[in-house]
């Protein structure tokens, strides 16, 4: 008897969905509960399980495709069985032109899903290679062999850029000038960037604060830790310090649902983690109540996750507050976009020696730049710059804490 091979519905309001890549091809055997096919939603590639035993026997559709949720897209039968004329059919194909257009959906729980890894693919000389699903459709489209690359992505996996700049140092034209229609993620993080610049008063506070003592801390933090520990990095000092001084300005920890301003007890951080499909930001609950070791590490595995494309639904929602940090790559302020419903975030700047007077003497300190931006719709300026100036005191003496 065949089974039919259906996309399942990942939430009550997502519609299409692309697939990214078939697992199997054509004639292998499959295991229920093997994962069979990737699809990509806005937030996360899903790798979907093998509905039944048996053989893929029949693929309808290609990998590129924009499918509909229940659409069936392929055939297991048993071993030793063939398909009638009558399901005989031919596979559907993606566009060459451009990739799908953007989802207009919000994902939700996925049942029957995981979130995809980054597969090995073996090679003739029996190496297996690590890559990501659109590093394998890109070289597939500009016919790159994968085991000339080097990766740069997560233990060497081979990623997206990796393969654009291996054709632009080829000279194979059309990869920096091609006009690229948007991926479902670039698309949705576009429209809620509109969003919440057409829906918000954004104002945006900056302030220098001398991080000195803040440098001492993490220097001494560091230098107490065993080589198992996890290093707190200055994200994870700055996200502890925001959320207890969150505790005592809760106009800041809030969320704006049309007229009503719901104020949450409990502080779940966002942080932004830039990543080959574009920006995340996964949340680290209750920030306030965990002591910093236990944050730090809660936060590098949002950011592995987030980086090897791991992420879950659940850990991308529910935030009340971001924290995006910049200063690693060289920036000292900037206007940081609210991240709705929240309404409020913080930028972060690097940290930098510079000159600076300090207890009525001029020294080298180490300074560095907040950027506040909050909805003056909901919360108006003394408020926002009273959070403003007790996290500057924190950082300025952060043994207050």
């Amino acid at each position: 008897m065949s089974v039919d091979i259906v996309v399942p519905p990942l939430s009550q309001t997502m519609d299409t969905v692309v697939l990214v890549e078939w697992m199997k091809e054509p004639g292998d055997q499959v295991e229920r509960g093997e994962n069979l096919f990737a699809i990509e939603t806005e937030k996360a590639i899903l790798e979907i399980e093998s509905p039944a035993s048996g053989v893929l026997r029949q693929v309808l559709v290609e990998p590129g495709t924009e499918v509909e949720v229940g659409e069936k897209i392929g055939t297991i039968t048993g071993a030793g069985e063939s398909l009638s004329d009558q399901e005989e059919a031919k596979p559907v194909v993606a566009q060459d032109a451009a990739p799908p257009p953007a989802i207009s959906t919000v994902p939700g729980t996925a049942a029957e899903a995981t979130i995809a890894e980054p597969r090995e693919r073996p090679v003739e000389q029996g190496q297996r290679i690590l890559s990501s699903p659109r590093a394998r459709r890109l070289a597939k489209q500009e016919a790159v062999d994968l085991a000339v690359l080097t990766g740069s992505g997560p233990e060497g996996m081979i990623v997206e850029q990796d393969v654009k700049e291996y054709l632009s140092k080829q000279g194979r034209v059309g990869v920096a000038g091609q006009s690229v229609t948007m991926s479902p993620l670039r698309q949705t993080i576009a429209r809620r960037m509109l969003e919440s610049h057409q829906t918000t008063a954004p104002v945006t506070l900056t302030r220098e604060v001398d991080a000195t003592e803040l440098v001492h801390l993490r220097e001494q933090l560091v230098e107490d830790l065993t080589d198992e520990d996890v290093r707190p990095t200055y994200t994870d000092l700055l996200i502890s310090l925001v959320a207890r001084c969150l505790r005592r300005h809760p106009a800041l920890n809030a969320r704006r649902d049309g007229a009503n301003i719901i104020v949450d007890e409990q502080v779940h951080i966002a942080t932004a983690v830039d990543t080959e499909r574009g920006l995340l930001a996964p949340v680290i609950r209750d920030a306030d109540r965990k002591e910093l070791l236990e944050l730090t590490r809660e936060r590098a595995e949002l950011v592995r996750r987030a980086t090897d494309g791991n992420t879950t639904p659940e850990q991308l929602i529910g935030g009340t507050f971001t924290v995006t940090n910049l200063g690693a790559v060289g920036i000292d302020a900037f206007t940081p976009i609210i991240n709705l419903p929240q309404v409020a975030i913080l930028g972060v700047g690097r940290i930098r020696p510079a000159p600076a007077v300090h207890e009525g003497e001029l020294c080298i300190r180490n300074l560095m730049h907040l950027s506040l931006t909050f909805d003056h719709c909901v919360v108006d300026g003394a408020p926002a710059a009273h959070f403003l100036q007790d996290l500057a005191e924190l950082i300025e003496e952060p043994s207050l804490i």
